[in-house]
């Protein structure tokens, strides 16, 4: 099986822990400033602080970091992330993943050229560009929201925002399932969505779009509903994932029951809406999946004890579970298509993608580094053997 990949890939450099009550956090944030600066629990960029702060970005991040914070570098990008995590829990079966993306030739690049090969990732078609290598300095305060911990994000979007749906060499469509991920962060890409979904579709793969917070398109029309696809579009989305915000901000709803309902109007054939802590909320046309309407899956109990322990030292961060959620649910996809199953089973696809997703915040960053193959899995199964037990179901391991 073919698995091609477009989106956003960049580096991330974690800054952990931030308290996000200090002042100097709280005088650079949207909640001081009206809704100019740091959005907690959201993105950002980095030209945008600048501009309104009037200073150089690296004043701002000294001065809410102390100047003693070392950041961890990592790979993050909702694209890349869930690629990975399919990459690494589908180590001992024979599939293709490939991303499809631009980088720059910088230190950032040059990390990238050498660690995605290693984690199973094809870069034959990663371009190289001109421009800086995209960043995010990802913001991490475990204690915030009562130990459950929350992120926030600033990006430089470099050489992301230089590629284009033209720029897609033919080979991308020749996969069996196409994903798109955090395409917002990668702006020409995203005003091609719809196309490349429609030829996705006429090539004869699936389409999976897992979303991000689209701050140009609040900077640039705060109150008014993220574009994402005109409508008839939506109907070449086979299992679209995003999160509360995400998905009320796209759909102009004010809550996440409406937002699903708007989705399926619309015509995606499968819709999963992410809630942080909370319940995720699921919908299936029964189309590719066997489930039919709207239903409710919870979140990892097991998962969320360990994430609120205090005691254990271990650095935590939530930066990365809705993309390891979304790679989650692909890999339970994937393997039931192996599997020769004719329709497929959604609730045991969300139910991979929750544990997947909790497991990625007892660690720090997006990646979880493996000392082995099949580390990663062998260290989620207990959690979805746990999920079993508090769901009163039984789910067939990925």
């Amino acid at each position: 099986m073919r698995i091609n990949g477009l989106g956003c890939s960049l580096v991330d450099n974690l800054y952990y822990p931030v308290d996000f009550n200090s002042v100097s956090y709280k005088k650079y944030s949207a909640e001081t400033n009206s809704g100019d600066g740091i959005i907690t629990g959201g993105l950002v960029f980095g030209e945008s602080l600048e501009k309104f702060f009037k200073k150089d970005y690296s004043e701002i991040i000294y001065e809410i970091t102390g100047g003693k914070i070392k950041p961890v570098k990592n790979i993050g990008g909702p694209s890349i992330v869930a690629l990975i995590n399919m990459s690494q829990l589908l180590f001992n079966i024979d599939v293709q993943i490939g991303f499809y993306g631009a980088r720059g030739r910088d230190e950032n690049g040059s990390y990238l050229e050498r660690n995605l090969p290693l984690l199973g990732i094809d870069i034959e078609n990663y371009t190289v560009t001109v421009g800086q290598t995209p960043f995010t300095d990802v913001l991490s305060d475990p204690a915030f929201n009562n130990n459950n911990g929350e992120r926030s994000f600033i990006n430089y979007m470099g050489a992301a925002g230089e590629i284009e749906g033209k720029d897609l060499p033919p080979p991308f469509f020749n996969a069996d399932i196409l994903v798109y991920g955090g395409t917002a962060l990668t702006p020409g890409l995203h005003r091609d969505l719809g196309s490349l979904l429609k030829r996705g579709k006429a090539e004869g793969a699936l389409n999976f779009v897992n979303t991000v917070y689209d701050f140009k398109s609040q900077m640039e029309n705060p109150g008014q509903p993220w574009p994402l696809l005109n409508s008839e579009e939506y109907s070449h989305i086979d299992l679209l994932i995003a999160d509360n915000e995400e998905a009320l901000r796209i759909s102009g709803t004010d809550n996440k029951t409406d937002a699903l309902k708007y989705f399926a109007e619309k015509g995606v054939k499968a819709v999963l809406v992410t809630h942080g802590a909370e319940e995720v909320l699921c919908y299936s046309k029964g189309y590719l999946f066997e489930e039919e309407g709207i239903f409710r899956m919870p979140v990892s109990e097991a998962a969320g004890e360990r994430m609120r322990n205090t005691i254990d030292p271990t650095p935590k961060d939530t930066t990365g579970c809705g993309d390891n959620f979304a790679g989650g649910v692909y890999t339970s996809v994937v393997r039931q298509k192996l599997r020769g199953k004719g329709k497929l089973s959604l609730k045991q696809a969300a139910a991979w993608g929750v544990v997947t997703g909790g497991f990625a915040g007892l660690y720090q960053g997006g990646v979880f580094l493996e000392e082995k193959k099949g580390e990663k899995r062998e260290r989620i199964i207990p959690f979805l053997k746990e999920y079993e037990r508090q769901t009163g179901e039984k789910y067939e391991q990925p």
